[in-house]
């Protein structure tokens, strides 16, 4: 038995849902017969607008830099045989509108940019590093469906954390955000699992006011006692637990659920995520159903048209899995094919 993935090239979906001039396939497996097999060539070549499917490969495509509007679709970005694998995405002047899904960046999403860049979206994404804003950074971006180990930093600099009228939310973040523009970042619906001790959101900038975050989900497996709380950072309708011995200090805020356990349906009794055994819809009787913010649940499923998606399929491409196929047949006989799809 064997088992393959394909990507279908749905043009008529991409382009509906990016409005593009060309689609353009990119493959640098050996053998591939797709237009580009260097995707900074492809985008090099593409015209604003242009939308790049980048097929599954064990090779990673390494470093690319954007200077246009462009649109990055991968296959997956944690299935266990077939992931689209980038090092860093760099986007630089007239990189606006752009967007990503579907992709495993092994290193880190930034910005070095001297005009601001605008209409940016990351979705279905997992970014093993950072992603930051540096430069003249970008105003109106919306990062959701992700898995992400560190939003922005810690710092105050001028030349950092420029990111405002974001929203972020429908991900997991892995270690902490970092902001100073609180007066346009919204933060919701997020979990957090196993994020940094001393904080898991940071407000560089707090002298000038707070944020306000709303319907997060903190779910910690330490030993330790810690407290969650930083300065500048009100918490709204979240949850916190510790599935380990240590205690938590309450959540600075209102209608908060302090250290009491989500009942995820699948979560492997650990704060790690696993993609492909992890479930984080909750189970009947969880106190953070209907809890959030306009009675939405907490988490990752708040009822919006986005949908999560552990492996990063990117919502509205279909994608095709052969789950069963015979090795050897006889000449003329007929081959036994069992395939699945999926429109995510």
């Amino acid at each position: 038995m064997k088992t393959k993935h394909l990507l279908l090239s749905a043009a008529l979906s991409i382009a509906s849902l990016c409005q593009a001039q060309n689609t353009i396939t990119v493959d640098n497996s050996v053998g591939s017969n797709a237009q580009y097999s260097n995707l900074q060539s492809a985008i090099s070549a593409a015209s604003s607008g242009d939308v790049i499917y980048i097929h599954p490969s064990e090779i990673n495509y390494g470093n690319v830099n954007i200077d246009k509007e462009i649109t990055l679709i991968g296959y997956s970005h944690l299935g266990t045989e077939k992931q689209t694998l980038v090092t860093d995405i760099v986007l630089l002047n007239n990189a606006s509108n752009s967007k990503f899904s579907g992709l495993h960046l092994t290193d880190d999403f930034y910005t070095n940019n001297t005009n601001v860049l605008s209409g940016i979206i990351v979705e279905n994404c997992y970014i093993k590093s950072t992603m930051t804003f540096n430069s003249a950074g970008v105003d109106d971006i919306i990062i959701r469906g992700n898995i992400i180990y560190q939003i922005g930093t810690s710092g105050l600099s001028s030349t950092s954390n420029n990111f405002t009228n974001a929203i972020i939310s429908n991900n997991i973040i892995l270690y902490y955000i970092g902001l100073k523009n609180h007066q346009s970042v919204t933060i919701k619906n997020n979990i957090f699992l196993g994020p940094y001790p001393a904080f898991a959101i940071n407000n560089a900038n707090d002298t000038t006011g707070s944020i306000t975050v709303q319907n997060n989900i903190f779910y910690y497996n330490t030993n330790s006692n810690f407290d969650p709380n930083s300065a500048g950072v009100v918490f709204e309708n979240c949850l916190s637990y510790n599935m380990g011995s240590g205690s938590i200090t309450a959540l600075a805020g209102t209608n908060n659920i302090n250290d009491q356990n989500p009942q995820f349906v699948e979560s492997n009794n650990n704060s790690l995520y696993e993609a492909e055994m992890d479930d984080y819809h909750l189970q009947a009787g969880s106190l953070a159903i209907g809890s959030g913010a306009g009675g939405v649940d907490m988490g990752l499923y708040d009822g919006s048209p986005f949908v999560f998606n552990n492996l990063g399929y990117t919502n509205g491409i279909p994608t095709v899995k052969i789950t069963n196929i015979t090795d050897r047949i006889a000449p003329g006989a007929n081959l036994s094919v069992t395939i699945n799809t999926n429109a995510n």
